[in-house]
């Protein structure tokens, strides 16, 4: 690795800095587009969007040519640098865990603002990020800021630089995007003389300064000052972060003097006005300002987030900006009282005392801000792990699940929320594991036309997973759930074995949510057109059973020791039970489905919850004498409920027996 030395940064350094990309990532789009086949770029990003792992099966679907670059891509990208520091990285998590909101006010603040000036690097994020729309809104560019706040989110978080972990996932997805930016602006008239290559090395690595060096030094505006340690492995994940997103190692710098001398070689450079009066950088600015309007700034605080990017980047910048001054006539007294206050503090001292203590009251609005925000356009919720939320002391669920439309958003909801529940370990993740495979098989058999009626299928699975998802959103608020999905959400927080969490959520799902569900898609059309494929799916399902024997044979060893001398057995047992509840799943789809009367389906449905919860606690807290010897078996289970997940999720397998 070439180390960075200031000395090499001189000003025609930098400029010829703004004449290279990323040569991996661009012949890796040139590549693919080498025959036009912009279609298959945009398959591959919706991929992207909706599979969060690789290797991924739905690279599957593309022209070989173009799977193997790739996948060829991914696993290029997917290395740390020899020189990462494991350890390190945990510190920087745990900066970020103890200071979160603080860097995430920072971002909208200080850090973005600040790139904003740099009105060559600015043209090309006003030209992509889907900026002001016709009507004035700023509600696609707030995507763009969302985007680039859920990166430093999954840059930031604990783990995440583990195998194929949400850091190394996003930064291979994020160098993959400003490759298709690059070229796609120079095939529209790009200026590379007056802006250099478009997201060049310049941009990208004065960006990552601005999260990096710019953020500890806005921290120590309010007040807050890193240790040595900290300082040193916050700054030493961004360089991974640098390294691994494509930036030249000779610019690439964990140093906190050098960031500072060459963030600031850079913003000396290239800080200025553009041609049309500096008008990209402004509105630019602008939406950072509008989005903490929304929520940060309130009665007699209107504005104040203009103060927090005055305050944080300085008069020069801000007045380069147009961002409001401190005799602002909509000021309110409130307002002009916190500047004039501190002013009089910065007098006799550099510590900035009010506004930094200011600042650090109104940065834990921040997670309310953020957990708010729901992209329509890709169904996505800004997501942040509940281990930083429990530190961060918010109210707020880790994530609303939106309501599903396709069976593919179904599935990817249900990674998200199994792969979500894993890292809590928490064994609810248990049966969603199970029931995203169980779905992904009813696609298999979609894409296959094995059923008479395609559209109503596809419906009977997306009201199945919306009704499973409401049930998770009131566990998320801590509102009391249907009984049946209740009992499952209680029984998890008891000692019961693997099989008995999956079931006893199967049950709810399958003996209430499923009749209910077939009732609502067939109003008012006949029912018995749908019993061959209310079959057909349950039959789906059979061919499971292997694979669901052998993953809980992985996690409980004697049960595995049965299923190699009595598998046939079993599996017949498991099909009686499973024929038996799908009958009688079918024979309540058809009464809901006949009720005469609303006060008739309303008995039929309290019925029906009722039956449904009695099931279910038979399966969680069955008879003592059969109680105890499953006690004992939950003991005896192998590995932590993380585990556990992953071998349901088949992402992992832990060793078989002996």
């Amino acid at each position: 690795m070439i180390s960075p030395s200031a000395a090499t940064w001189t000003d025609e350094f930098l400029w010829s800095k703004r004449k290279r990309g990323d040569s991996l990532a661009d012949e890796t789009i040139n590549a693919i587009l080498l025959d036009n086949q912009k279609g298959e770029i945009d398959q591959i990003f919706q991929m992207l969007v909706q599979n969060r792992n690789f290797p991924n099966p739905a690279f599957d679907v593309l022209p070989d040519r173009v799977k193997k670059i790739v996948e060829d891509y991914f696993v290029k990208t997917r290395r740390l640098p020899d020189w990462a520091e494991p350890f390190k990285l945990a510190v920087a998590s745990d900066v970020f865990k103890q200071y979160g909101p603080k860097i995430l006010l920072l971002l909208l603040c200080k850090s973005l603002p600040l790139c904003y000036t740099c009105w060559r690097g600015a043209k090309v994020l006003y030209r992509t990020g889907r900026l002001r729309v016709h009507d004035g809104s700023l509600d696609s560019f707030t995507r763009r800021l969302m985007e680039t706040a859920q990166f430093v989110v999954n840059v930031l978080t604990l783990n995440s630089f583990e195998h194929d972990g949400t850091a190394i996932v996003s930064i291979q997805k994020v160098r993959l995007m400003h490759a298709v930016i690059r070229y796609h602006a120079q095939q529209h008239r790009w200026d590379v003389s007056t802006y250099g290559i478009p997201i060049n090395q310049q941009d990208l690595v004065g960006t990552l300064l601005s999260f990096g060096v710019v953020i500890i030094d806005g921290l120590k505006q309010m007040n807050i000052e890193l240790t040595p340690e900290e300082s040193e492995a916050y700054l030493h994940l961004w360089k991974v972060v640098g390294h691994m997103i494509g930036v030249d190692d000779d610019l690439n710098t964990e140093s906190a003097e050098d960031g500072r001398f060459l963030m600031n070689a850079i913003l000396e450079q290239q800080a200025g006005r553009s041609t049309d009066g500096g008008r990209e950088g402004i509105e630019l600015t602008d939406a950072c300002i509008d989005l903490m309007n929304s929520r940060l700034s309130f009665g007699p605080f209107k504005n104040l987030p203009s103060v927090f990017v005055r305050f944080f980047i300085g008069d020069q910048y801000a007045d380069l900006l147009e961002v409001a001054k401190a005799d602002d006539k909509d000021d309110s007294l409130a307002i002009d009282a916190i500047q004039w206050l501190d002013k009089s503090f910065r007098s006799g001292s550099d510590r900035h005392l009010l506004m930094g203590a200011v600042g650090r009251a109104f940065s834990n609005q921040m997670i309310d801000l953020l957990m708010a925000y729901y992209n329509g356009a890709k169904r996505e919720q800004f997501y942040l792990p509940s281990a930083l939320t429990d530190t961060w002391e918010s109210e707020k669920p880790d994530f609303r699940i939106p309501p599903a439309q396709t069976i593919e958003e179904v599935i990817f909801y249900l990674d998200k929320v199994a792969r979500h529940l894993r890292s809590q370990n928490n064994p609810i993740g248990l049966f969603c594991a199970v029931y995203k495979l169980v779905t992904i098989r009813v696609q298999e058999g979609l894409r296959a036309n094995r059923f008479d009626n395609p559209v109503e299928m596809e419906q009977v699975d997306v009201g199945f997973g919306n009704r499973y998802f409401e049930a998770l959103n009131n566990y998320f608020d801590g509102k009391t759930a249907t009984s049946p999905w209740q009992l499952s959400f209680e029984a998890a927080r008891t000692l019961i074995t693997t099989d008995q969490y999956i079931f006893t959520a199967a049950n709810a799902h399958i003996s209430y949510d499923l009749p209910i569900v077939v009732a609502e898609v067939y109003k008012g059309k006949d029912l018995e057109l749908f019993k061959d494929d209310f079959v057909k799916m349950n039959d789906l399902f059979g061919d499971m059973y292997d694979q669901m024997n052998d993953n809980v044979g992985r996690i409980f060893r004697p049960f595995g020791t049965m299923v190699t001398y009595f598998s046939d057995r079993i599996k017949a047992v498991e099909q009686a039970v499973m024929n038996a509840g799908r009958e009688q799943a079918w024979t309540n789809s058809r009464a809901l489905h006949q009720a005469k009367t609303e006060t008739e389906r309303q008995q039929l449905l309290k019925d029906l919850e009722a039956q449904s919860a009695k099931m279910g606690r038979l399966v969680a807290r069955p008879p003592w004498l059969l109680r105890l010897p499953l006690m004992y078996v939950a003991r005896k289970e192998f590995g932590t409920t993380a585990h556990k997940v992953d071998v349901m999720l088949r992402t992992a397998l832990l060793p078989t027996i002996s």
